[in-house]
C-alpha cells in the first residue's frame, strides 16, 4: 500500500513539472501572432526539400476508334452475271432446246401439236401474229449454229369482190438457202427479210381460172359471182399479175450447231403462217 502511494505521488510531481516547470519557467499558453513564439530556421541543411514531387501517372493514350465497318454485299458470281445478261433476250416466241434456246423474235406462235422441244428433233408451230419478213431467229447459249431455210407459197385472189384462196392450185416449194448470221454479246441472230420476196411456180391463165372456179364452187358461190371473178382474172398471165397475190404458206428451218458446252444439236422447225 505504501509503495502504491509513493508511485502516485511521483506521477503527480512529473505532471506538474511538464505543465509549467522548466529551465525557462512557466511561459503560459501559446498566443497566435506572438513574435516571441515564432522560430525562423536559418540552417540550410534543414531547409532542403527532401520530399519528391508527386507527378500524376501518365494516362494511356486513347486507342483510335476503328473505322466503322461497312458491310459489303458479295459480288455476284460470273455464272449469275451471265444468267442475268442472258435473261434480257429478244421478245418473241421462245423455243427451249434444254441446253440452248431459240427465240422467234417479233413473232407470236403456238405449238401445232403436242411436242417436247428439248427432246424432239422435229417441231411444228402456227404463227399467231407478227410480220414474217420482219422477224429474226435469235439463238442463246450456243457456240456455233447454222440455219438453212426454205418456204412454201400459194396464190390468193384479192379484189373488191373479196378473197379466194387458190389452194387447189397447189403449193410452191423453194430450195434450201443458208441464212447469214450475226453474233452479238451472248446471242447469234439470223434475219428473215428474204421472206418479203417470195415467188411461185410458173402458171398460166387457164390454171388460175380453173383453180378459182373449183374453189368458188366448193363455197357454193352463186353463178353471177363466179362470172364476176372470171372477168376479174381474164387478163391474168401468171401469179404476179393482179388480182393474184403470192402469200407465204409456211417456212421451214434446218438448224444444226453446238451448245455452250460443245454438245451437238439438230432441229427441224416448221412454222405455218
Amino acid at each position: 500500500m505504501k509503495t502504491n502511494l509513493t508511485c502516485i505521488a511521483a506521477l503527480l510531481l512529473l505532471g506538474a513539472a511538464s505543465c509549467g516547470s522548466g529551465p525557462e519557467g512557466n511561459r503560459g499558453p501559446i498566443v497566435l501572432g506572438d513574435s516571441a513564439t515564432i522560430v525562423t530556421e536559418t540552417d540550410s541543411q534543414y531547409l532542403k526539400d527532401d520530399i519528391m514531387d508527386m507527378e500524376p501517372a501518365p494516362q494511356p493514350a486513347a486507342e483510335k476508334a476503328a473505322p466503322p465497318v461497312t458491310e459489303q454485299k458479295p459480288r455476284p458470281a460470273k455464272d449469275t452475271l451471265a444468267a442475268a445478261k442472258q435473261t434480257r433476250q429478244e421478245a418473241g416466241h421462245t423455243i427451249n432446246f434444254g441446253t440452248a434456246k431459240l427465240v422467234l423474235a417479233g413473232w407470236s406462235a403456238r405449238d401445232a401439236r403436242r411436242q417436247n422441244a428439248a427432246r424432239d428433233n422435229s417441231l411444228s408451230y402456227t404463227l399467231s401474229s407478227g410480220n414474217a419478213g420482219a422477224g429474226k431467229l435469235v439463238f442463246y447459249g450456243v457456240k456455233t449454229v447454222t440455219v438453212k431455210q426454205r418456204y412454201q407459197s400459194r396464190v390468193m385472189l384479192s379484189s373488191s369482190l373479196g378473197t379466194v384462196d387458190l389452194r387447189d392450185l397447189g403449193l410452191y416449194t423453194s430450195g434450201w438457202t443458208t441464212l447469214k448470221g450475226a453474233a452479238s454479246d451472248d446471242a447469234q441472230s439470223f434475219g428473215l427479210s428474204s421472206l418479203n420476196n417470195i415467188s411461185y411456180a410458173q402458171v398460166n391463165n387457164s390454171k388460175i381460172r380453173n383453180a378459182a372456179d373449183r374453189e368458188l364452187r366448193k363455197r357454193r358461190t352463186g353463178s353471177r359471182t363466179i362470172q364476176s371473178w372470171m372477168k376479174e382474172i381474164r387478163k391474168v398471165r401468171n401469179a404476179n399479175d393482179k388480182p393474184c397475190n403470192i402469200v407465204l404458206d409456211n417456212v421451214q428451218w434446218q438448224i444444226s450447231g453446238t451448245d455452250a458446252n460443245g454438245k451437238a444439236f439438230q432441229k427441224n422447225i416448221r412454222v405455218d403462217i
